[in-house]
This record gives structure tokens, sequence and C-alpha cells, in this order.
């Protein structure tokens, strides 16, 4: 999994907002708000190459089992895509 190059991720105090940017930012209006987990998400999609390897990596981040996070992982993921923020 990779990021794309159509969003920039800034902290705004306690926010995370995904920024177009580029020609993204001509074809896409306004910004996008993640929450903790999600912007935890965005920020490791380099890391690994699957929803179970990144619902691995939330969980030891925090303390919870793979299993109980890979249905909300898959869902950010899959938000993310749509989205044009992230690829495969």
């Amino acid at each position: 999994m990779k990021k794309t190059q159509n969003y920039v991720m800034r902290q705004v105090i306690d926010e995370f907002v995904l920024v177009p940017r580029g020609e993204a930012a001509e074809r896409i209006s306004g910004t996008m708000t993640l929450s903790e987990t999600a912007a935890f998400i965005y920020e490791h999609l380099e890391a690994v190459k699957t929803s179970e390897e990144m619902a691995e990596l939330l969980g030891r981040e925090y303390h919870i089992s793979s299993k109980e996070v890979l249905e909300d992982v898959q869902e950010v993921l899959d938000f993310l895509e749509k989205n044009e923020a992230m690829t495969w």
C-alpha cells in the first residue's frame, strides 16, 4: 500500500486533516477529517502490504487484538482508496 500524491496530512490541534494538493485540489473541494486511528493507518500505509498486516500493526499500537480491528481497518482503507488518498 502507498499514499498517493493527492493529499498531505496536517494536524490541527487534536484533529487530523487530509488536504488535497496539486491537481487533486482542482478536482476535490474541501478537506477530509480523520480520526486518530484513521490518521495512524494513513501514516503507516507504506509499512505494510495487506489490511491484515495493518490490523496487526494497529493492534500492537493500541494493545488490542488484530481480529477486533480488521473490519475497521478495511473500512478506512476502502475510504482512503475511494478518495484517491492511497493505492494498493
